[in-house]
């Protein structure tokens, strides 16, 4: 049973208008809902960037899912609050839709409960065909999550029931891996994807990738119900390939992630994040959207 309470408050106030990339991205309005499953905010714009932000500025109907509040280690050592950080984040994703869709800041926030996990979902105010839903399990890299770092993966790897995780945005309750399975099923019964797009779930060796990547995306794939095409974006992996991003297509990007950048402190610039953005790479197979 899903429940949706709204809060009618919008979460941002407009912010000065910035030109989306719709200059360079045009085209007609792709058919069906996009969903997008991430293990962190920022996944997304550097890996399955720039084909989410052509559907953005194209008007696509999209959903993208953040498994976990993506807060790592903020708090360990610097004194940065980690909620506040992971709070931080959602406030980047938000600022970089809005920019590549080409309208205000300006969100609606409701709770959906689905199976155990209770989500926030934020609606593009002046663009409701573009949701945000974030479910606040742990990242993989804060070690104050039940049993220590790698709670994603820990879950995916659970044996039946036998070990759950509490969300670091709801406490008081644990949740198990059939859980996570149960609430993307929901969510895709409501949401109804025609093409859901995830990160890698089997990454090939040479570059390691991050281990919340890889559960999300098997999470996402398992999930999956039939008839629905998926896209595989690599991650990590792309450093060693060669730069395949037209000169406009990664000035977007860099743009677009500039924006979600101003809101994370952790995210910082140098060799891999000028590679990321110079480079998207889509599994074996897979079509432009």
């Amino acid at each position: 049973m899903t429940a949706v309470v709204l809060l009618l408050a919008p979460l941002l106030s407009p912010s000065p208008g910035l030109p989306g990339p719709g200059s360079l991205m045009s085209g007609g309005t792709p058919e069906g809902l996009h969903l997008q499953i991430a293990a962190h905010p920022d996944d997304d714009l550097l890996f399955m960037s720039p084909d989410l932000l052509r559907l953005l500025a194209r008007g696509a109907s999209t959903v993208t899912v953040y498994l976990t509040a993506g807060e790592g280690t903020a708090g360990v050592g610097d004194g940065h609050p980690p909620r506040r950080y992971s709070i931080d984040r959602q406030r980047g994703v938000r600022a970089a839709y809005a920019w590549a869709a080409g309208v205000r800041d300006r969100w609606r926030r409701n709770l959906m409960t689905v199976g155990r996990i209770r989500a926030e979902v934020d609606t593009l105010a002046d663009r409701p065909q573009v949701r945000l839903v974030f479910a606040g399990l742990p990242d993989g890299g804060d070690p104050r999550a039940d049993g220590g770092r790698s709670a994603l993966s820990r879950l995916w790897a659970a044996s039946g029931d036998l070990s759950c995780v509490r969300p670091f945005t709801r406490p008081s309750v644990c949740l198990s891996r059939s859980d996570v399975l149960e609430a993307l099923r929901g969510l895709m019964r409501v949401f109804r994807p025609s093409v859901l797009n995830t990160l890698d779930p089997d990454p090939p060796p040479g570059v390691a990738d991050h281990p919340d990547h890889i559960a999300a995306a098997r999470f996402a794939a398992a999930a999956a119900p039939p008839g629905v095409r998926v896209v595989v974006y690599r991650g990590y992996t792309t450093l060693p390939l060669p730069p395949n991003l037209t000169p406009a297509e990664h000035e977007i990007k860099r743009e677009a992630f500039a924006v979600y950048r101003g809101h994370d402190y952790r995210a910082g610039s140098g060799r891999r994040y000028d590679a990321w953005l110079r480079r998207m790479y889509r599994g074996p197979g897979a079509a432009s959207p």
